[in-house]
């Protein structure tokens, strides 16, 4: 039986072999239809009918496919626009007193976030008790890209934060020679709205954006 069933394997692979290498198989010689049969729990099905709904169910998935990047490319022109209102407003800030009141308040309204808060290096220097929370921050921003979670330490939230917050995003504020002068921070009251797993490659660009005009309106050393 061992044999049998391996010469079998054999000849259907050298039959698949052979299909793959002839296509239009059918087409030359249309009398080998009549001598298909398929078969399902519906009973028996032609050729036709099969490849017929084999190319529905394709299609089906292109369909899906095709929305779904139609979806995606909607959601990322959103939020390229938002970003781009909230670059002029960068731009338009004229003190730091300015850009501490009204940019977080735009983030909030743009991107509809619960909370939203920013410490600077300077600041967080002359406040001893946020100092420990600060350094545990910097600790998770290393490498000075983005962070999202909804596991925070409690110290860093409470830097950030009101107790209501579960998920947040820490964002390094960065000059245009890629100093690090700040941390902006994102909080939600959901706890999957800034989850581990999220992507930050537009959170990069905002902190990039924020720490450039931070730098512009900081006083000088």
């Amino acid at each position: 039986m061992s044999q049998i069933n391996t010469e079998n394997k054999d000849i259907d692979a050298e039959l698949i072999t052979l299909l793959k290498a002839n296509p239009d198989i059918f087409q030359r010689h249309p009398e080998l239809l009549e001598l298909i049969t398929l078969t399902d729990n519906r009973g028996t099905a032609s050729l036709l009918e099969r490849q017929i709904s084999t190319l529905k169910s394709r299609l089906s998935q292109f369909h899906s496919q095709h929305v779904e990047l139609i979806e995606v490319a909607r959601e990322n022109e959103q939020i390229s626009d938002s970003f781009s209102n909230v670059l002029c407003q960068l731009i338009g800030f004229s003190n730091l007193s300015e850009f501490a009141g009204e940019f977080p308040l735009a983030l909030r309204k743009t991107f509809n976030i619960d909370e939203v808060s920013f410490k600077t290096a300077r600041a967080v220097a002359q406040r001893p008790d946020e100092n420990e929370g600060y350094e545990d921050a910097l600790r998770r921003l290393s490498n000075k890209l983005a962070v999202c979670d909804e596991r925070w330490p409690s110290n860093i939230l409470q830097l950030f934060f009101s107790d209501s917050v579960k998920s947040a995003a820490l964002i390094p504020m960065l000059t245009a020679e890629h100093d690090m002068i700040g941390i902006l921070a994102l909080g939600s009251s959901d706890p999957v709205r800034f989850t581990h797993d999220l992507g930050t490659d537009h959170l990069n660009r905002l902190g990039l954006m924020a720490g450039i005009c931070l730098a512009r309106l900081q006083p000088a050393d």
